[in-house]
Formats: C-alpha cells, sequence, structure tokens
C-alpha cells in the first residue's frame, strides 16, 4: 500500500509558541507511529512561492493522512499551529509505481541527510508536460532519484495549494541541486514552465536533529 503524507510548508509568526506546537506534534507523531522526513532544516526556494519553513510527514496510508488530520485528539495541535503560522498543508498519496532508479538513496545521518526537491505543480498543458516527464527521466536516473511523492491524490486541507504534488529523494542536498543544475534537467525544466506552473524547494531530510525555529 502507498504511504501518505502531510506535505506543509508554512511561515511562523510567533517563534516562542510555535515551540509548544512543534513538541505536541511530534508527540502525536510518536503516538501514532508516523515519521518525519522532514522538519524545518536547510534549504533553498528554486521556483515560485516561498515560505520560511518546510515539513514532510509520512503517514501508513492517504486514508490515515485525512483521518488523523480530523481526529478529535488532534484538534487542539491543530489550533496551536493556527495560532502561531500561516501554513498551506495537503494530505498527498504517496507513490508506489516503478522508479528509475533501482534502489532507494540511502537513509541519512546528521552528518550526512538526504536531500529532498519539495515540488507543487499547477499543469496548464497535460500534452507538453508529458514531454517533460519523458525529458526528466534521464537527469533523474543518472543522479539516483527516487519518488516519495509523484502526482496521485491530494486534499488541500490549509491554506493555499497546487493541483500535483512531488517529492522526489536524493543522496543528499548536494546531488538534489547538482540534479536540479545539470544541462540535461535544465533543458526538462524549459518544457516544464512551458507546461506548468511550479513552486520547487530543495531541502535536506530529518534525521532527528534540529535547532528551533529562528
Amino acid at each position: 500500500m502507498a504511504k501518505g503524507y502531510w506535505f506543509l510548508n508554512l511561515d511562523v509568526v510567533n517563534p516562542v509558541d510555535y515551540i509548544t506546537y512543534r513538541e505536541a506534534n511530534l508527540a502525536y507523531a510518536q503516538t501514532h507511529g508516523f515519521r518525519f522526513v522532514i522538519r524545518g532544516g536547510d534549504f533553498e526556494q528554486m521556483e515560485g512561492i516561498k515560505r520560511h519553513r518546510n515539513v514532510l510527514v509520512e503517514l501508513p496510508s492517504f486514508d490515515d493522512a485525512l483521518s488523523l488530520y480530523s481526529a478529535p485528539d488532534y484538534q487542539n495541535i491543530r489550533d496551536l499551529r493556527r495560532n502561531t503560522a500561516i501554513a498551506d498543508l495537503a494530505a498527498v498519496e504517496g507513490f508506489d509505481g516503478a522508479q528509475l532508479s533501482p534502489a532507494p538513496p540511502p537513509e541519512g545521518t546528521p552528518e550526512h541527510p538526504r536531500g529532498y526537491w519539495m515540488t507543487k505543480v499547477d499543469v496548464t498543458d497535460p500534452d507538453r508536460y508529458k514531454d517533460y516527464v519523458a525529458a526528466a527521466a534521464e537527469p533523474f536516473t543518472e543522479y539516483g532519484a527516487w519518488f516519495l511523492v509523484r502526482g496521485g491524490r491530494n486534499h488541500l486541507l490549509e491554506g493555499r495549494g497546487r493541483s500535483r504534488y512531488v517529492v522526489t529523494a536524493f543522496k543528499d542536498v548536494a546531488t538534489a541541486r547538482a540534479c536540479y543544475f545539470s544541462p540535461g534537467y535544465q533543458k526538462a525544466r524549459a518544457i516544464r514552465q512551458e507546461a506548468s506552473v511550479a513552486d520547487l524547494l530543495i531541502i535536506s531530510g530529518y534525521t532527528g536533529h534540529e535547532l528551533p525555529p529562528a
């Protein structure tokens, strides 16, 4: 079964009280057995709309991503976030189809975290977008990209969203950046920009250690 995710981009407006939400959210995650793939971390906004904090939470399924958000014991935690941050939050379905790379990148460590692309897309020309997907296959394969999310179902829970979500994992941030700036991907990107509007950032994965939000 495909995983589910909370795909979250936010601006913290009350950093002191946000820490209370953050710790309550972590306790809820531990109680319900899901994990943080991305939790803050250094990032670089490559395209589109920027929020200053980015989070990706992995849940057992898309249905769980919807139901756990609506669960009565999560409502107080959700309200803590709403009182301390402006958030765009969507439940998205994980990808369990054929991958371009033979194996996922190794799990990150505090010294060498994974790198990720977090991407939100509105496709304006579906036929031309297929050309982008085909053109991007070669650089993604070359740099060992692995899709956690690639289209699939999504449901906007808070704020603003787009119609398509993609999360791509790489062995580290340097590899994620190298793929983005490679000649092969830049050619594919030019096609994508003809066929869609996107928000795309490159960010380090969460490995259990995080500084308090600034």
